[in-house]
């Protein structure tokens, strides 16, 4: 059984004292002054991202693996050969690249943009650009060129990044347009002979762009490092919003450094594992990938713990993610909810084929598995582990663990969208014991999480050591408990680069960070419970944010006749649309079922909604308005792609409950009126 911590809520002394003010800053160059605590975790003196890395290397673990990658990405990872770097080769490659920086004219401050699946390259292109004094910013590798130009003008990207032809393409087309740029790179693949013209920006292949530097003094790059202030900007991580471009969260030294500790302090006993591994396999350009990828291994090599990164193989969420795990055996895992969905799916599969004795002996194990998960929780009056569940973890759990290669983890997490209890049930009847990290980009990832020993399934934990959450009422929201969630520590971001009004509307003069979640918090067990959104954003399974009004407005312009578009999609596989079409009015504010004239000229069969639910016309007609956007410049990747439609009896009305006043969608409601349509969608 596992023993359940208490919880001790930090002290007025071991939180930071904010004054009334300004608490941001939204230029690059600028450097916002860190609050510190007169004790505890949050008292901790402020570093550097590369002060980190040179203790490192000037401390017992400098000839220990870093990281490593298959040599032949084609092999099985269970027999593959690995290129292994050490933290010292690590260093120096990291050295390498920031004279080359330095050579091409980076400045303190100027930006490096990488676009590839998680590499050796894209880590030595982030941390190059931190040593010469800059900053990386990570671009999706499902945005297409618009998306991509808009990010690299922004951030003023003096080099970019790119894994193969095919990411290279979109900037060849583009790179005319990007004043700033100086150099492309490419890893992964060779350099096409076409790809450098005269008076173009030049590309380089990633081995020679290495040796572009070599004559530039290390003493150069030390003096950027050594110039580097705790809260200085050291990334940047592009986010959507409800409507626009995506803002440029401007993450400090000091806010991903001390982030990390506190995520150790968070769950203490990380520290009795001396070799740790993780596996790098979501995409690098997301907070919850690089902090997990590269900047916890760097604070566990610190306080002593060997921590080896393997990158998985570029097709791992395709089904070789699951190879890569058995061969590394991580003692950390994070995956956003699709992955644990997909792994519950092929392990049911195999359950299926599963007959006799072994049938029975699993569906017994799992029985005692969920008794014992019930018992773990801290809502439960179970105070033993059911008897036999120490033989059924031998027979059962740890069969389970090792087919998913997570029997040494410590720690499983999911974040980036809510997991349904469905898939932590499943899992906990295995003795998999997920916990959910809550947090955004704005606030370095995480803010709460689950612990082992102190968790219940379904909510988000208690806060990290040295951080606070304020909940704001809402209205409309229960008055006593639940409210806007928001937070405030070394955690939180400097702010929106160059949108000042947009940093202000989130981070009060108090220093909070306004989340636009809603929630509340236990006062018995400080356990943070999600309860609703303030704001419009869609988080698929898969843990991308997703603006709706932009992909409603395009293809509402693709099929003029019909009269709304909504998006849905929250916590699903893909997305959906909900169409109206417009219908004459009732008289009282309301509408007929009766089709308006504009409407029939789809078909002249249809005049009623009923008939055009039923009207292969009407259907030929939203498939391909949907297609056309699918297929367009609006829709900058594929997690923004729509799969299915479904046409509502009657169209958004206030008389109906779906639009305010003046005329605003409720989205809420809208979804829970419409939640059996909604249903039909997803149905398997």
């Amino acid at each position: 059984m596992v023993r359940k911590a208490s919880y001790t809520p930090s002290t007025t002394a071991q939180l930071p004292q904010y004054s009334t003010g300004v608490h941001f800053v939204t230029e690059p160059n600028e450097t916002r002054p860190i609050v510190l605590s007169s004790e505890g975790p949050a008292a901790e003196a402020p570093v550097t991202v590369m002060q980190v890395l040179k203790e490192i290397v000037a401390g017992p673990l400098k000839d220990t693996p870093a990281l490593r990658q298959q040599k032949d990405p084609k092999e099985s990872p269970a027999t593959a050969a690995w290129k292994i770097w050490s933290w010292s080769e690590y260093y120096a490659d990291i050295i390498k690249v920031s004279k080359t920086l330095i050579h091409l004219g980076f400045q303190s401050h100027d930006c490096v943009n990488i676009i590839g699946f998680n590499s050796p390259e894209w880590h030595l292109a982030n941390m190059g650009a931190i040593a010469a004094g800059g900053v990386a910013a990570g671009i999706y590798t499902t945005n297409l060129p618009d998306a991509c130009k808009y990010i690299s003008a922004h951030s003023n990207a003096k080099v970019v990044v790119v894994e193969g032809v095919a990411q290279l393409k979109k900037f060849l087309t583009i790179r005319d347009s990007l004043p700033s740029l100086a150099a492309l790179v490419v890893y992964g693949e060779a350099v096409p002979d076409s790809a450098n013209e005269a008076g173009k920006v030049p590309v380089y292949s990633w081995e020679a762009f290495l040796e572009l530097g070599s004559a530039v003094s290390e003493t150069d790059v030390n003096a950027r490092i050594d110039g580097q202030k705790p809260g200085d900007l050291c990334t940047l991580i592009y986010t959507s919003g409800t409507t626009g471009p995506p803002k440029a969260v401007m993450l400090s030294h000091d806010n991903v450094t001390w982030t990390q500790k506190g995520t150790i302090l968070h769950s203490p006993h990380l520290l009795k594992e001396k070799k740790h591994a993780i596996v790098s396999y979501l995409p690098l350009s997301h907070i919850a990938a690089q902090s997990l990828d590269i900047h916890l291994p760097q604070t566990l090599a610190r306080l002593g713990c060997e921590c080896l990164v393997t990158f998985a193989r570029p097709d791992a969420l395709k089904g070789s993610l699951k190879d890569t795990l058995v061969a590394s055996r991580p003692t950390l895992f994070f995956g956003v909810p699709r992955v644990w969905e997909k792994f519950a799916e092929g392990m049911k599969a195999v359950g299926a084929t599963i007959k006799g004795t072994k049938a029975k002996i699993s569906a017994w194990g799992k029985r005692l598995g969920a008794k014992g998960y019930d018992t773990a929780q801290l809502d439960t009056r179970r105070t033993r582990s059911p008897f036999g569940h120490a033989i059924a973890s031998k027979l059962v759990f740890s069969k389970a663990k090792a087919a998913l290669g997570l029997d040494r983890c410590m720690q499983l997490a999911s974040g980036a969208a809510p997991i349904s209890m469905t898939t932590l049930e499943y899992f906990g009847q295995l003795n998999i014991y997920i916990q959910e990290v809550y947090g955004m980009s704005e606030n370095t990832g995480p803010h709460c999480a689950g612990k082992f020993d102190y968790f219940i399934a379904g909510t988000c934990g208690i806060v990290l050591p040295g951080v606070e959450t304020k909940i704001d009422h809402v209205a409309g929201r229960d008055p006593e408990g639940e409210g806007e969630i928001c937070m405030r520590g070394r955690h939180v971001m400097l702010g929106y680069m160059k949108d000042p009004e947009k940093t202000k509307a989130v981070i009060d003069a108090e220093g909070y960070l306004h989340s636009g979640d809603v929630g509340r918090v236990d006062p018995a067990t400080g356990i943070l419970k999600i309860t609703g959104r303030i704001k419009e954003l869609i988080i698929t399974a898969g843990g991308e944010n997703i603006a709706p009004v932009p992909i409603e407005e395009a293809i509402k312009k693709l099929v003029p006749a019909v009269s709304n578009v909504m998006l849905v999609g929250d916590r699903q596989k893909y997305n959906s649309v909900l169409i109206t079409l417009m219908l004459q009015d009732d008289g009282e504010g309301g509408f007929t079922d009766k089709l308006v004239r504009a409407s029939t000229t789809v078909s002249d069969a249809s005049k009623t909604v009923a008939e055009a639910k039923n009207d292969p016309k009407w259907k030929e007609y939203i498939e391909a308005g949907i297609k056309a956007y699918n297929s367009g410049e609006t829709c900058v990747s594929n997690a923004q792609k729509v799969q299915k439609f479904a046409i509502l009896d009657s169209d958004f009305s206030i008389p109906g409950g779906e639009l305010t006043p003046t005329m605003k969608l409720k989205r809420d409601i809208v979804c829970s009126k419409y939640e059996s349509v909604i249903s039909t969608l997803y149905a398997e």
